[in-house]
């Protein structure tokens, strides 16, 4: 099952987003809320008031003018100090409330007119009215009507849908917008810790186990959970410890028992086929504790521990300490090594890993085999054999820790795998590929040249 990417960018902007419309949408609503209960949602211009009139004109059968009392018309005339007047062509009128003297008068001035909106004086002392001509189903006729009649829901829904399209939601997309642009910035800002954080983790291995993830400019809500990272490192050192700590112990404690079988064996009587298996698998057992113990070593070996080393010296000591058992196998063992070449690195662990490399070519370069041993430039050494090789498949996996090209042969599977252990604690590396003769070529490249 896929997991798709959750981008923490776009959930900020679009959680700001709703926040905005939610929020926005509350004060509308509360101011709307606030200006009805204290009666000021009303018709300021009277245009409403005007068509609602207009709504309910009529006549009767003898063709007198009348209203109609529509519901819209009865929340208008809720008001008793509420007034307006409507008048025909030929001067009737339907009138309610009172209708100041000055406003009487002017009425019959404007005559003619379609429309008129009246403002009060400055200090508010006459109500504000309109004047308007319009058609209705008794004909045309003249209203004028006092405004700041209270407004039905329905247009009260009509002007909030107006004052929103008009106002708000030009200033809510401009906020939007900004919150678009500006979002990145601040996710990059605040989470600049967090990346820091995720690259120091890209350092931390197996081998470097000791790292802990830094928690400098890691913001509050995100320390947790660099704390619970760091603690789950603490429980898996300690569970590598304690694998390491009994690989040692068990590898120490079976050198004394494989010694006592070997002393044994070599006590049983000559020309026995069982003896020399037996003397072969307590060989492979005795190879198997000294590799185990040497991997630990490795892990111990601090880098001021490191010395000056004479790579021509160190080929020309082991290939002559393992030449009894090239002869041994009727192999021919040289060593190419014109000039000194000197690198900063451990002895011991550069002397084993040369030693696993002439012993594996020794055994899977067959009886009669050439091996030669060469320094590399710029700081390195190989091993060539005129054997069978190795397969190009197969090349990465003979360093994985036993695992073995002859699944019945004499090693242990951890010859390679200890060298390229050694190439990793000197910064460099092993690589496998093809000798001149067909066979293979082991070379430990060393990166720390003196």
């Amino acid at each position: 099952m896929s997991l798709s990417l959750i981008s923490l960018r776009w959930q900020l902007i679009w959680s700001l987003i709703l926040l905005q419309v939610v929020v926005g949408s509350l004060v509308l609503g509360g101011f709307i809320g606030l200006a009805w209960v204290m009666g000021r949602v009303v018709d300021e211009t009277g245009q409403e008031t005007v068509a609602v009139i207009r709504r309910a004109v009529t006549r009767d059968a003898g063709g007198k003018l009348l209203l109609e009392p529509t519901a819209e018309l009865q929340r208008v005339q809720a008001d008793p100090s509420f007034w307006f007047t409507v008048r025909d062509t030929t001067g009737q009128e339907v009138r309610h409330g009172d209708m100041p003297a000055k406003y009487e008068a002017l009425m019959h001035g404007l005559d003619g007119l379609a429309r008129l909106s009246i403002e009060p004086a400055n200090d508010n002392t006459q109500p504000k009215a309109r004047f308007e001509r319009v058609e209705t189903a008794a004909g045309p006729v003249n209203v004028m009507t006092q405004t700041g009649a209270p407004l039905t829901v329905k247009n009260t829904l009509k002007g909030t849908g107006l004052v929103f399209l008009f106002l708000v939601a030009p200033m809510a997309l401009v906020t939007c917008l900004g919150v678009i642009l500006a979002t990145p910035f601040v996710v990059k800002r605040g989470l600049k810790g967090v990346v820091a954080t995720a690259e120091h983790a890209e350092s931390i291995d197996v081998h470097e186990r000791t790292t802990r993830l830094p928690l400098a400019n890691v913001a509050s809500e995100i320390r947790p959970l660099v704390n619970a990272v760091n603690r789950a490192f603490d429980r898996l050192n300690e569970g590598y410890d304690r694998q390491e700590r009994f690989l040692a112990d068990a590898a120490h404690e079976l050198r004394t028992p494989i010694t006592t079988l070997q002393i044994n064996i070599e006590g049983l009587p000559g020309g026995d086929p069982l003896k020399v298996k037996l003397m072969q698998a307590s060989a492979r057992l005795a190879t198997l504790a000294e590799q185990l113990l040497d991997l630990q070593r490795l892990d111990r070996i601090a880098s001021q521990d490191r010395q000056q080393i004479d790579l021509k010296a160190l080929c020309e000591r082991m290939a002559g300490d393992i030449a009894p058992l090239a002869i041994m196998n009727r192999c021919t063992l040289s060593v190419d090594a014109p000039r000194p070449l000197w690198v900063s690195g451990d002895a011991p662990s550069l002397e084993r890993a040369l030693t696993n490399l002439i012993q594996n070519a020794i055994e899977h370069g067959g009886p009669g085999c050439d091996i030669q041993v060469r320094l590399w430039e710029p700081s390195g050494f190989e091993v060539l054999d005129s054997g069978p090789g190795i397969p190009e498949a197969d090349r990465e996996r003979v360093v994985a820790p036993f695992h073995r090209l002859v699944p019945r042969g004499r090693g242990a599977g951890l010859g390679l795998h200890l060298v390229a252990e050694v190439a990793r604690l000197h910064g460099g590396q092993l690589t496998i590929g093809s000798s001149e003769s067909g066979g293979a070529k082991m070379r430990l490249e060393l990166n720390l040249v003196a």
